[in-house]
This record gives C-alpha cells, structure tokens and sequence, in this order.
C-alpha cells in the first residue's frame, strides 16, 4: 500500500516538475505584456460587421484577465493585438421530413497576431475557428436574430480560445 501511495506521489510529482499544466492556466501573456491596444480586426469576409463581434469579445475577454490593462492608444501600449476574419460561413446543416431546412451552421476562423510596440516582433500569432448550430425558422427576422445570436457565441468562443491559446504561448 506504501509503495503504491509513493509510486503515484512521484508520477504526480514528475508531471508538475516537467512544467505540465492545464490549458488556460498561465496568467501572463507571452513576453510579459500588461499594457495592450486591440485594433478592430480586419474583416476580409463579406458578411458585415463581424469586425465588431469578434473585437469586442476580445475586448471583454481581455478586461477580465488578471494582469493585462487594455490601453486606448498604441503609443501606450506593450504589445498591439491586430487580427482578420479570414472565412465566414452560414449554410443549411439538417433538413426535416419535408425537405425543409431545420438547422443552419454557422462558422468562422479568425487569425490573430500580438506584437511587440516598439519593434512590431511577433510575441504569438494563431489561428482560430468554431462554428455555432441555430435552429430554422419560417420568420425570417427571427432566423436573422438567431444567426447573430450564433455570431455572437462564435465570437465569444473564438476570445476565450486566443486568450487561451496566448497565456499559454501555443
């Protein structure tokens, strides 16, 4: 029972010395930036305004995180946060037994850069996707709704994986 108890203590022991850790659990972004402007990402799709979903979820993703102050200007700032919407898309995903369409899909990917202010020196740049399902509806103002309702999910979703992503430099 001793040997057992020693056995898993040193395998527990050896995860934590090999610098393992659980994803999204770093609190600093890469090259010790506090200080950050967020540019409106360009929106390189055709579909309007998804800009301001995806800046505003980074936005608030970021004033929530310990150790980082968003700043208004880039002359104030550590680092830069820029990025594109690279693809957006919105299709039909399941049909009903009348042929009709009951789901829709929609999906976006996003590529993301944080750079140094003084020498433009990529600290981390990634590239992210997610896709959000929205049921169909015969009113369109309301199927409208739902589809921004998905952008708006996709958005916050997309925030949370590159702040993620960049607190762990991966």
């Amino acid at each position: 029972m001793i040997a057992r108890t020693l056995v898993v203590l040193l395998l527990i022991l050896s995860l934590f010395g090999c610098g393992y850790h659980l994803q999204g659990r770093g609190d600093t972004l890469p090259g010790g930036v506090r200080y950050v402007h967020v540019a409106i990402l360009q929106n390189a799709t055709l579909e309007p305004f998804l800009e301001n979903a995806v800046t505003n979820a980074l936005l608030d993703r970021l004033i929530r995180s310990p150790g980082v102050e968003l700043v208004d200007t880039p002359d104030r700032a550590d680092a830069l946060l820029t990025g594109t919407i690279v693809q957006y898309s919105n299709g039909a995903m399941s049909y009903d037994g009348s042929d009709r369409i009951a789901e829709y899909r929609s999906h976006m990917t996003v590529e993301v850069a944080l750079r140094h202010a003084d020498n433009a020196q990529v600290l981390w740049k990634g590239r992210s996707s997610w896709m959000e399902d929205y049921v169909a509806n015969a009113d369109k103002a309301l199927e409208n709704d739902r589809e921004q309702a998905a952008i708006e999910e996709i958005a916050l979703r997309l925030a949370d994986e590159i702040y993620s992503r960049m607190v762990d430099d991966f």
